[in-house]
């Protein structure tokens, strides 16, 4: 579950940790808008009863990424979309 958004990253909800410091890549899609592999690192991971808050970082600027930026497009107008005026 995502818990909150924004150009730079996110902060998830999961059943398992995440190690703090290591790559991951996400797909991530809202409405017709997604992104396919997009490079994260783990940033914190802190233990509730619940579950897991994890917080990861998108890292756009990773050699490791496809096309940065047509993804760092998607992500603005994604972080636009979940604005509240």
């Amino acid at each position: 579950m995502v818990l909150d958004f924004n150009r730079h990253g996110l902060a998830v909800f999961l059943d398992q940790p995440l190690t703090k410091h290591h790559a991951v890549y996400l797909n991530l899609q809202a409405g017709s808008r997604h992104l396919r592999d997009l490079i994260g690192v783990v940033h914190n991971c802190t233990a509730f009863a619940e579950g897991y808050r994890c917080g990861i970082q998108f890292r756009t600027d990773s050699n490791m990424q496809l096309d940065p930026d047509q993804v760092r497009e998607t992500l603005e107008l994604l972080e636009q979309e979940f604005t509240v005026a």
